[in-house]
């Protein structure tokens, strides 16, 4: 009988360790769980179902919504959303065990009024509380406002594309990628997206402009230059030339690191040849108002000399004199347009 009441006792000792270990157990765990939760730098909140009651926000949910602890745990989910969510809210809350886990993009409301976006994740947490959800919250809204302001960028230079038949192009800089739009066939005998491209080895810039364009492009990224213009030489499928008026303008995100470059290549190659002509033909009207100058101006100062000359000689032929004050008067004219040529040509080329 003794063994029996030995063995009862033993046993009873041993479960009471065994729950007493379990309790210190499920202590830590929960100790360590909001641990976790309070130091988590994503905003985390907790909600009961079906009445979407805020019952457990951690302290970066505060930090995000601008509320207190206090004021959140007196809410319910719908208040931190803004009102055009709603309807879908209502729909993503009905079929809630199909869209656990899942992740999508929300507009909420901070206390201060101002609407951003969100993208949730949510998971069940049945530990806590029967029927309770757990949300993760992380901040998107500069993402999203970018992609908007890019994708309404590209539509405005698409739309200025059709008037100007400019070739517009878009370099996401975090991907690494640089994608073409219209007229890059068209324009410059290429297929349609060349995806191999890389945009910093810009290999269909002309060698002898590659290095200082690319330096110009970094420049203007260090700068923070948000919009920008550059010219260079474009390489033709073909293989010939055009220069081009590359301009645009660069994204940064509020780190100020530049996410996206967008511009549109305008072809100019016909205008700059032109320039080009011109800039000869300056260079060669420079080179004969030089000659004019300074070659013709030597012979005139002899003209001049002899008319003095003769004109002492003639004071009393009264049939020459007339001839040599003309002549006289004719070569101080042309002497004062020779000097007026030299003048201007001077002038022309000070910097």
């Amino acid at each position: 009988m003794n063994y029996y009441l030995i063995f009862f006792i033993a046993s009873v000792i041993v479960i009471f360790i065994a729950i007493r270990s379990y309790q210190k157990s499920l202590k830590a765990v929960r100790h360590n769980y909001q641990k976790l939760f309070n130091g988590s730098p994503i905003a985390i909140y907790i909600m009961s179902t079906p009445d979407l009651k805020i019952i457990a926000v951690n302290h970066a949910m505060t930090k995000l919504y601008g509320y207190t602890e206090k004021e959140l745990l007196d809410m319910y989910v719908p208040s931190i959303r803004s009102k055009e969510y709603h309807e879908r809210f209502e729909n993503h809350i009905e079929t809630a065990d199909k869209n656990i886990g899942e992740k999508g993009i929300w507009q909420h409301r901070k206390k201060n009024g101002k609407l951003f976006y969100v993208k949730l994740t949510s998971h069940r947490v049945p530990q806590l509380k029967k029927d309770a959800i757990l949300v993760m919250v992380t901040d998107i809204d500069h993402v999203v406002k970018n992609k908007k302001k890019i994708n309404d960028l590209i539509l405005l230079y698409q739309t200025v594309n059709k008037a100007t038949n400019d070739v517009i192009w878009d370099y996401d800089v975090v991907n690494d990628k640089l994608h073409w739009m219209e007229g890059l066939e068209e324009k410059f005998g290429y297929t349609k997206n060349p995806t191999t491209d890389n945009f910093w080895l810009m290999l269909k810039v002309h060698p002898d402009d590659r290095e200082k364009t690319i330096n110009k492009f970094r420049l203007f990224i260090e700068q923070r230059k948000s919009e920008w213009f550059c010219e260079y030489r474009f390489i033709c499928a073909d293989g010939s030339t055009k220069y081009v008026r590359d301009k645009g303008c660069t994204l940064f995100n509020e780190q100020g690191e530049a996410i996206r470059i967008i511009g549109a290549m305008q072809d100019i190659d016909q205008q700059r040849q032109y320039e080009q002509k011109l800039e000869e033909q300056n260079k060669n009207l420079k080179e004969i108002a030089w000659l004019n100058s300074h070659e013709v101006r030597r012979p005139l100062s002899n003209i001049l000399g002899l008319v003095a000359l003769i004109s002492e000689r003639s004071n009393h032929d009264e049939e020459i004199k007339p001839l040599v004050d003309l002549l006289h008067k004719s070569s101080r004219e042309l002497d004062e347009a020779i000097n007026l040529i030299n003048k201007q040509t001077v002038q022309e080329e000070a910097p």
